[in-house]
This record gives structure tokens, sequence and C-alpha cells, in this order.
């Protein structure tokens, strides 16, 4: 695999703290005093530690299983791939989500990954299965084995990716609030989280969980006030309180309010209770590092 580092970069700031729970609305912040704002600090991810990373991702997407890693999901119409399942479409698709998996394609060969000689082209082709029948039949060719291989051989390269789309996350949660105080929790916040992990790993997998948490789409009505709520790594920043610096405070509160968004999901949309016991198992995992050294 080739080496690099990749820079993440996070602002470290003073703002606001507030107080929210399940099943309540966004909080509104009390904006205080504003401080002087301290220059860009630049955090390096070896390589060593994105490959940990990206071995985490996989396993919570697929369980270890090592044939998941190129899947086709239940009522979905296109192929999933690669350690964060990045979705991939098939010519001529129309559906409202976002395609994801020719761009990280084009980041690992932009960094020195080959893939297969029948996907190293470019630009990126549409996917070659159109359906899931398709895709199950196809599962051993020599062209699904060859991705496969690939996938498994650029586990930090993915993470890389990964960390990339947390880091331009942060601007467009703030673009979507329109109250500075509350822009300024979530930097801050966001910065707690950085500063407190150095694998930046509950950041990047939540993202590529959950989501950012700023599409109306991705809402479902509060079941008491009916006002749409999200579950996305914006509404965890809103929900986080604290200000300890310290590594273990930090990331328990980042776990504990990923936790009351998924429960307040649940709780707004009941059929998704099917799915809580590895949700919550997944944000238990945030509270201690990959590499405590």
């Amino acid at each position: 695999m080739p080496r690099f580092t990749a820079y993440l970069f996070a602002v470290i700031t003073l703002a606001t703290s507030a107080q929210t729970f399940a099943g309540s609305p966004e909080p509104v912040l009390v904006a205080k005093p504003q401080l002087a704002v301290p220059p860009m600090k630049r955090i390096d991810i070896s390589p060593e530690l994105a490959e940990k990373v990206g071995q985490q991702v996989w396993l919570n997407e697929t369980g270890g299983k090592r044939d998941a890693i190129t899947a086709w999901n239940a009522s979905e119409d296109f192929a999933s791939l690669g350690i964060g399942h990045f979705i991939w479409f098939s010519q001529g698709l129309e559906t409202r989500f976002v395609e994801s998996f020719p761009a990280m394609l084009e980041y690992l060969r932009g960094r020195g990954a080959r893939p297969p000689e029948w996907l190293d082209v470019t630009p990126v082709p549409p996917s070659p299965w159109k359906s899931k029948r398709q895709f199950q039949r196809e599962f051993h060719s020599e062209r699904m084995t060859s991705l496969r291989e690939f996938l498994f051989d650029t586990f930090g390269l993915q993470a890389q990716f990964l960390a990339l789309r947390m880091q331009e996350a942060l601007p467009r949660i703030e673009a979507s609030l329109a109250d500075r105080s509350a822009r300024e929790h979530v930097r801050r916040q966001f910065n707690r989280v950085v500063a407190a992990s150095k694998d930046l790993y509950p950041l990047i997998d939540y993202i590529n969980f959950k989501g950012e948490g700023i599409s109306e789409t991705e809402t479902f009505p509060n079941r008491d006030t009916r006002e749409p709520e999200g579950w996305g790594l914006k509404q965890v920043l809103l929900a986080m309180q604290g200000s300890s610096s310290k590594p273990a405070d930090v990331l328990g509160e980042f776990a504990d309010a990923a936790r009351s968004a998924l429960k307040r999901r649940i709780a707004n949309n009941p059929p998704d209770e099917r799915w809580q016991h590895g949700w919550l198992a997944r944000v238990e995992t945030y509270r201690r590092p990959l590499d405590p050294h």
C-alpha cells in the first residue's frame, strides 16, 4: 500500500453550551462573549493508524464477513462496496441517494492505488451490475473477485477518504445553522472530539454510518411536537454539552450523544427498532481509542 499522510484541519475555538435530551427538539444556544480564535492546528494520521480505522469501519459495516465488502443490500437498487459500503450506480439509475464509489475510487487512484484492469479507466464507468439478481449471479466471477481483492488491499486509503469526508462535513454543518452561537457550539464540540481522538475514528465512522444530519429528507417528525428531527453528526454535536478536555470524558459524551440521537430516531420511527441492538453496539465502540498508545 502506498505510504502517505492525509492532513485534517481543526480550528480550536471557545463557544457555548446548552442542554438537550433524547426526544427533544434541537437546543437553543445562548451566546457568550467571544474570544480570539487560535491558528489552525494540523493533525496527521499515519498510514498505520488509517489501516486500523479502516479495519474497524469494515467490522462495523460487515460484522467481519469478508465477502460483504461487495454487497447489494435488500430493498436497494445499487451495489455497496468497500469498507464504507460506498454506493455505485448502474447506467441510467435514478435515485434520491448520492453515489459515492466513483469519487472514492478516483481518490484511491490519485494516491497510487491501481484497481483491476477492467476498472482502471477514466472516467469511472457505471456499475456493470444492473440488478441484485445479476450481482449475485456474478458474485464469484473473476471481475467481482478482483474487485474484492483490490478493496481489501486498500483499507487504509479508503479510511483516508472517509477522513476527508469527515473534515469537509464541518463547514457544511455550520452553513446549515442560522444561529451564530449554534455554529460556534458545533465547531467547539467537533474540535473537542478531534483533540480527544488521535485516530478520529468516532467522527469518521459516524459520518459514514449516519451522515452529516443536514438533509431535510433525512429526518422524522418528533412523535410529540411533530417537528422534523435528524440523527446525523450535526445533531450529535449539538447535543454535546461538556467542556472537559479529558479524552475519556469527551469520547464518552460523544458516544452518549450518538446513542441518544439514534434512540430518538427509533422513537420517531418505530420500525427502526429492529436495528437498535446493532446501532447502539456500534456507537459504544466510540468510547475507546483504537490505538491506546
